[in-house]
């Protein structure tokens, strides 16, 4: 049963990240963006994938450890 609620807390915060992550990081660090400067792009860009990868892994860890309890 852990399995099944730490997969969808993954899932469900996969969808909702996504397109946020995507939007800001395009929208602050895109090709055709002027809101930074130019040095300051690749690293808003580099902290919007950490944020998609980091985030949906720790929530569906904590769902796992509450899980367990």
């Amino acid at each position: 049963m852990r399995w099944l609620f730490a997969g969808a807390a993954w899932l469900i915060s996969s969808v909702v990240l996504a397109p946020v992550c995507f939007f800001g990081t395009i929208l602050l660090a895109g090709p055709h963006s002027s809101m930074l400067p130019g040095m300051v792009q690749p690293v808003v860009f580099l902290l919007g994938w950490a944020t998609f990868l980091i985030a949906p892994l720790s929530i569906a860890r904590a769902v796992w450890r509450r899980a367990s309890a």
